[in-house]
């Protein structure tokens, strides 16, 4: 068996090499690549530290595409346009590797006359399975690999426990044990959440003990079915809110056991937002967590949340935690304070804010409001609300009467239209999704980041015009407004500037809004002076 010392460079030089020199000729394998974070790694990597020798990006082929047409695919995407532009040498060295990889090394010759030219190489697997279901030539390919980012996750919390095992624990343990046969390894990055230990009043960078075993999780999902597991998971979770967090904080202890094996390191992040300005201001590409909660608010789909008006929510910048991992796979090499050869738990450091840097929800919902009074999206079907309530019976009754009957009621107008209804089937969603966030929408933790922090020392002053942690940052009403932008632009593909006839429109739902409000009024008014006059005479 390895030691750790045979993973780790003692070189006293490194200390001051900067980041953009310890990434040269680098073999960088990364999970999740197709995901929000591991999409922004990439294109920073390829852009600003394009001297890596090769990348392999684990993709699962799907049905009607291979991981290599999968991986064109994410080539082509908007994302890349600035590395495209500054960095346009480097796509020249990107080559997909058609088909399966078994087939390709029958190909011997095509194969090595070209091998020299690639520079990001799909891998076709599955954090699902066990091996990842990665080929024995694949697993030969990145034998080298030097730098290992595992971000690949099920992120969804509504995800049956059995799923959430199979993709978040027990993948960060396949991925663990092919990191061991990989001899020049000197840095495993394992991606996590802030929220891997909700259960505490306070989030220490550290691990803390948890009342189940991985081992013993694992061979239980591998064992019982989807159903007798999900009836399990309340009493077995030790007050996990949701699956999502349960097998984060469990993946985080395989970690822990591999400390003295391998060179590692876990980085939990918070809520992921918008970027501040890479690869453009307001990028983003999903609307899970707070992003699709202030776009549908922006747009009169949510006009009611499930919190507490004064909660904090913790969120990060993709772009910025994304440079926080970069400079998290140097630290592990360069600097004694994040190796773990004498440390009692492997490091751990909170991609965060400290709480007093955290804007409260009230205050972000109206942003969202007066954002959209200003710049209203072709996509509003109604006049925003910044409505909060801890109260699950105040939150149904407000869900119920001022967006369920309004969805249902402009879904009819639809229909007559010839149209395709979707306003209902919206507002489903977004009722389990505040029922989903609530917890964290409604709680507040105190974080401890000073690991994540001391990040900022190693860098450089060459490396100062690529990485920027921003650790004075805050959510602010003109951050917002990028992020809505982005929205827009990356998620409704919509102009980012409103038209005189959007305008119109607002001006429009803004009548019928209060004209609907005058209405609902005196039909109350009307049926309680029925109620009192049939109760009296």
């Amino acid at each position: 068996m390895k030691s750790i010392k045979d993973f780790t460079v003692n070189d006293d030089d490194l200390k001051k090499m900067s980041i953009t020199d310890f990434y040269k000729d680098q073999e960088i394998f990364i999970t999740g690549g197709s995901g929000f974070i591991g999409k922004a790694l990439i294109e920073k990597l390829l852009r600003s530290f394009p001297s890596f020798k090769k990348m392999f990006i684990l993709l699962r082929p799907k049905k009607d595409k291979t991981a290599d047409e999968r991986l064109q695919e994410l080539l082509d995407s908007s994302i890349f346009q600035r590395a495209r532009d500054e960095q346009p040498e480097s796509f020249k060295k990107i080559h997909a590797i058609p088909g399966d990889c078994r087939e390709l090394a029958m190909k011997t010759s095509n194969a090595s006359k070209t091998e020299s030219f690639k520079k990001i190489h799909a891998i076709p697997g599955d954090c699902r399975e066990l091996g990842l279901s990665i080929s024995n030539e694949d697993l030969k390919r990145i034998e080298n690999v030097t730098i290992v980012f595992h971000s690949a996750a099920n992120v969804r919390f509504d995800v049956p426990l059995k799923d959430s095992i199979f993709v978040n624990l027990r993948g960060t343990h396949e991925i663990l044990k092919i990191a061991e046969t990989m001899t020049k390894l000197k840095a495993f990055i394992h991606v996590s959440t802030l929220y891997s230990n909700v259960d505490q009043p306070c989030i220490y960078e550290k691990i803390l003990p948890n009342s189940a075993d991985w081992r013993t999780t694992i061979k239980l999902a591998e064992t019982l079915d989807g159903k007798t597991l999900d009836i399990l998971f309340k009493k077995y979770s030790s007050n996990h809110p949701n699956t999502y967090t349960f097998a984060k904080s469990l993946s985080e202890h395989v970690v822990n056991d591999y400390k003295n094996k391998l060179p590692v390191l876990v980085y939990r992040v918070a809520m992921v937002i918008t970027s501040v300005e890479e690869p453009s201001a307001g990028w983003l590409d999903n609307l899970n967590g707070p992003c699709g909660l202030f776009l549908t608010a922006s747009l009169g789909l949510s006009r009611t949340v499930y919190a507490s008006p004064h909660a904090k929510l913790n969120m990060i910048p993709c772009d910025v935690t994304v440079h926080g991992l970069i400079i998290s796979a140097c630290a592990v090499v360069s600097d004694s304070n994040f190796a773990n050869n004498s440390k009692d738990s492997v490091i751990v450091l909170n991609s965060c804010y400290s709480n007093e840097s955290l804007t409260p929800l009230w205050k972000l919902l109206r942003y969202s409001e007066i954002l959209a009074k200003e710049n209203p999206s072709e996509k509003m079907v109604w006049l925003p609300s910044r409505n909060t309530t801890s109260s699950f019976a105040g939150f149904f009754i407000r869900f119920l009467f001022g967006q369920l009957a309004l969805a249902i009621l402009l879904d009819v107008f639809v229909r007559l239209k010839i149209g395709k209804p979707l306003l209902v089937k919206l507002q489903r969603r977004i009722f389990f999704l505040n029922k989903i966030l609530h917890k964290f929408m409604s709680s507040d933790w105190m974080v401890e980041n000073d690991k994540y922090k001391s990040l900022s020392a190693l860098i450089t002053q060459e490396d100062k015009n690529k990485l920027n942690l921003r650790l004075n940052f805050a959510v602010d009403k003109e951050f917002l407004k990028n992020g809505l932008a982005g929205g827009m632009k990356f998620i409704l593909n919509v102009p980012t500037e409103a038209s005189e006839s959007t305008i119109l429109r607002y001006k429009i739902l803004f009548i019928l809004n209060y004209l609907l409000q005058f209405v609902t009024f005196i039909c109350l008014v009307w049926i309680i002076k029925k109620i009192v006059f049939y109760l009296l005479y």
